[in-house]
């Protein structure tokens, strides 16, 4: 199949222009002004905006075990809408992720859907545990780019360390969720002014910070790499930037809802368990933290820990209901409204936040960048476009956001995975 995409802008992370895209099957095939070629189809892209693909390193798909939340079929239209043509999913499902034959069978069953690349994470330890190592080996065969026992750090610093060192030994991404559960045990909110106010059992941003320090302090020893998951707050900011300024291999991401709501919104909207999310939101220094070190490019990444879960979960008290909410069809339009347009970002950033650097990091060499030969995986996107969050407009098989009623800026208009339109905007 060939499409031509006419008199669009691209935009990589090094370059904003005005050219065209010449599409023949999977592969970007030319980029010049004035392409003229007979085509199967031709998208007038005058006026918009088309970046790579967007990827995402974090997202859980509930399958197994929880396909009345989210499957990967309702996962795949969902990150089409949001802009996303690769994602990576973590292992703590039931049965959690952590042999050979459940991860080949994910890439199996996404590639049959074909909408969107899904990547299984794999377990670091069996059944998430944290008492024995998967098989490393086995699981990079099968088709995961990373291991993480995410939901739960690793407790046991020497089993961490055989990990990272059988990581390098295999070329696999060990990505580490950083809570110290003796802090944090049955907390639901940043411990605060506001979790004392309200006889709220707390959770300490050392909680976070504390695991940071430590994971940092072994690959450094290890001279291994590490990837820290969902960074939320000020101390772990300045944590990872110390680490870094010595060269230590550390990456790290953070999500939308990070840089833009904090504890104060759980108060302003009643103690919505849509807002419960872990780590918790943090305190304002934390947010300004965040969108600071995305700025200066101390945290790499932007993910969104898409976590879906049923109405009547959400629906219990916040103390009880379940962490976490929903985040692939709104990322790119929050982070366009909430850091582009107010100049903490700039659009080429936005590109190397959420799609140019997590390709590096995974090293998926043909995705990432928009030039002839890449994979064609390409998100169409109109700048000037406003949107309301609703339940109706989110295509995911859970609707727990806290952005509900939320008008955002800039809207995925059309999604092309390897070559084919997987989603397009009706209207």
């Amino acid at each position: 199949m060939k499409i031509l995409i006419k008199k669009g802008k691209i935009v990589n992370f090094d370059e904003i222009k005005e050219a065209d895209i010449l599409i023949h099957n999977s592969k970007i095939v030319q980029i010049s002004k004035d392409i003229e070629e007979k085509v199967d189809k031709e998208i007038d892209a005058q006026g918009k905006f088309i970046l790579p693909g967007l990827i995402d390193m974090h997202t859980h798909l509930r399958t197994p075990g929880r396909e009345d939340e989210e499957d990967l079929l309702s996962a795949s239209n969902s990150a089409s809408k949001g802009g996303f043509t690769t994602i990576m999913c973590m292992p703590n499902t039931e049965p959690a992720i952590d042999n050979y034959g459940l991860a080949e069978w994910i890439v199996k069953e996404a590639e049959k859907i074909g909408i969107v690349d899904i990547y299984p994470i794999g377990a670091i330890t069996k059944e998430r545990k944290g008492e024995e190592l998967t098989e490393f080996g086995a699981l990079k065969k099968a088709g995961c780019l990373a291991l993480s026992d995410d939901g739960d750090s690793i407790k046991d610093t020497y089993l961490l360390r055989r990990a990272l060192e059988y990581a390098k030994m295999f070329d696999i991404l060990i990505i580490s969720h950083c809570e110290d559960k003796s802090l944090s045990s049955e907390g639901t909110m940043r411990e605060s002014f506001l979790s004392s106010k309200y006889g709220i059992r707390g959770i300490p941003y050392i909680s976070e910070s504390m695991v940071v320090f430590r994971d940092i302090e072994l690959a450094h020893y290890l001279n291994a790499r590490i990837h820290l998951a969902h960074i939320s707050t000020k101390r772990s900011v300045e944590i990872i930037k110390q680490a870094k300024e010595k060269g230590v291999k550390v990456s790290c991401e953070t999500a939308p809802h990070y840089f833009i709501l904090s504890i104060e919104d759980i108060e302003k909207n009643n103690f919505s368990s849509l807002f419960k999310v872990n780590p918790p939101l943090q305190e304002k220094e934390d947010v300004e933290a965040i969108k600071e070190a995305l700025a200066s490019d101390i945290i790499d990444c932007i993910a969104t820990d898409h976590a879906p879960h049923s109405k009547a979960e959400k629906e219990l008290s916040f103390e009880e209901a379940p962490f976490g909410f929903i985040g692939l069809e709104l990322a790119f339009s929050l982070t366009y409204t909430y850091l582009v347009k107010k100049n903490i970002l700039s659009l080429k950033d936005l590109v190397k936040k959420m799609s140019y650097t997590p390709a590096k990091i995974l090293g998926l060499k043909d995705k990432g960048y928009i030039k002839e030969e890449n994979i064609a995986d390409l998100a169409i996107v109109d700048l000037g476009s406003r949107w309301k969050v609703t339940e109706e407009n989110l295509l995911s098989k859970s609707k727990n956001t806290p952005f509900l009623g939320y008008e955002l800026e800039a809207e995925v208009i059309c999604t092309i995975h390897r070559g084919e339109i997987v989603y397009k905007k009706s209207g």
